[in-house]
C-alpha cells in the first residue's frame, strides 16, 4: 500500500516537472536568462563563477552539403574537438544555408524552403512557402529573430529584383500567427538607393535584424516589432580608405569589421545599439585582410577570441598575436558559422 502511494506521487512530480518544463513561457525564460548571461555585461561576474559557462553554447557551421556542430568549451579546452553531424537528423544530403539562430532555434533554408530546428531536442519543422517571385540573378536575403512584444518568432525575406536591384520587397514569416505577410518598404522606410549584400543573412540584435550595404558603409535595421527600416550609424573609423565587409553577432552585441587601407582588419563592436557614439573597437589584427568575423571570447580567457577565419575556426590570442587552430577534421572548409545557446525552445512553438 506504502509502495503504491510512493509510486503515485512520485508518478505525479514527475508529470509535474514535464509539464513546467514543457510550458512556453517557462521555456522561452530559460532561454532569456542565458541570452542574457551571454550578452550582459552585468552578469559576466556571475558567469564566471557557473562551471563550463561555454558547455551552454554551441557553434554551428554549414559545409557545403553538411550542418555541423560542436561546444564552445571543447574549442577552447580540448586537443581534439567533438563535432556532431546532423545530416541525419535533418534532410540529408542539401546544401544548407543558416538564416538565424535565436533563444536557441536554428533557422535554415535549403534551396525551395525554409526550417525551423532545435538540435537540442532534434525537432525541425519546414515552413510554408511564400507567395514571393523570385527570378535567376535577384537580390534576395533572409534574417531570423524574435519579437519580445508581441512574443513571435519572424523570418525576414528581402527581395531586390536583378533589373530593379534598388526596389525592395519584403515579405515576413510570423510563427506565432503561422503566415506569410507582405510589407510595404515605402511605409516601412526602407533606406532609398541601398543595394544590400547578397545572400547576407540578417544579424538578429535586440529585437532587429541588420544587413550590410554591397556598395557603401550604410547598415540597414529592421525593427521587428514596429516594421520599420532605419539606417545604423557606422564606426568613426569608417572614412576614405577603410571598407565593411561583414556584420556579424557578437556575445548580443552588433559587430563589424573594418579593413583600414589594407593594412590590418579592426574588429568593433556596439555598446549601445543603436547609437552613434557607441562603436567600441574590440581588437585590431595587423597585416591581415582576409575573411574573419568575431564569434566569442571566453569568460576565463578573455586574451582569445574565437572567429569564424579562413574556411574554419580559429582562436586568436590578442596578446601575443598568435592564432590557434582547433583540431577538428569537419570543422575544415566551413562557414557561416552561429554561436547559439542550448535551450528547450520547440520548432512548433506558437
Amino acid at each position: 500500500m506504502y509502495c503504491h502511494s510512493l509510486k503515485s506521487v512520485l508518478h505525479w512530480r514527475f508529470m509535474s516537472w514535464r509539464s513546467l518544463i514543457s510550458e512556453p513561457r517557462f521555456v522561452l525564460r530559460h532561454a532569456w536568462i542565458w541570452e542574457a548571461v551571454k550578452a550582459d555585461g552585468a552578469f559576466v561576474g556571475i558567469a564566471k563563477n557557473i562551471r563550463c559557462l561555454e558547455q551552454q553554447y554551441g557553434v554551428m557551421t554549414t559545409s557545403r552539403y553538411h550542418l555541423n556542430s560542436c561546444c564552445v568549451h571543447s574549442l577552447y579546452n580540448d586537443s581534439i574537438v567533438d563535432v556532431a553531424v546532423h545530416d541525419h537528423e535533418l534532410l540529408g544530403r542539401e546544401y544548407y544555408h543558416i538564416v538565424g539562430t535565436c533563444h536557441g532555434l536554428i533557422c535554415f533554408r535549403t534551396d525551395d524552403s525554409l526550417y525551423l530546428w532545435n538540435p537540442v531536442l532534434k525537432l525541425h519543422v519546414r515552413l510554408p512557402s511564400s507567395d514571393l517571385e523570385t527570378r535567376q540573378g535577384d537580390h534576395v536575403t533572409y534574417g531570423f529573430g524574435y519579437d519580445h512584444c508581441n512574443g513571435d518568432f519572424k523570418v525576414v525575406t528581402l527581395l531586390q529584383p536583378r533589373h530593379e536591384i534598388k526596389k525592395t520587397e519584403a515579405i515576413v514569416y510570423s510563427v506565432k500567427f503561422r503566415h506569410w505577410m507582405r510589407r510595404s518598404t515605402r511605409e516601412c522606410c526602407f533606406p532609398s538607393g541601398v543595394v544590400l549584400e547578397k545572400s547576407k543573412p540578417g544579424i538578429h540584435i535586440k529585437g532587429t535584424l541588420n544587413w550590410a550595404s554591397a556598395h557603401s558603409s550604410t547598415i540597414v535595421s529592421y525593427d521587428l516589432t514596429n516594421d520599420t527600416f532605419r539606417e545604423l550609424s557606422r564606426p568613426v573609423c569608417c572614412t576614405k580608405g577603410c571598407f565593411t565587409l561583414t556584420l556579424g553577432e557578437y556575445r548580443g552585441c552588433l559587430s563589424m569589421v573594418c579593413y583600414c587601407n589594407g593594412s590590418n582588419a579592426d574588429v568593433w563592436v556596439t555598446k549601445e545599439f543603436g547609437e552613434g557614439e557607441s562603436w567600441m573597437k574590440l581588437v585590431s589584427i595587423p597585416g591581415l585582410t582576409e575573411y574573419i568575423r568575431p564569434l566569442w571570447i571566453s569568460t576565463e580567457r578573455e586574451c582569445e577570441v574565437l572567429l569564424e577565419f579562413r574556411s574554419g575556426l580559429a582562436l586568436y590570442n590578442r596578446n601575443n598575436g598568435a592564432f590557434t587552430y582547433p583540431l577538428a577534421s569537419k570543422l575544415t572548409s566551413c562557414c557561416n558559422s552561429v554561436v547559439y545557446v542550448k535551450t528547450l525552445v520547440s520548432p512548433n512553438l506558437s
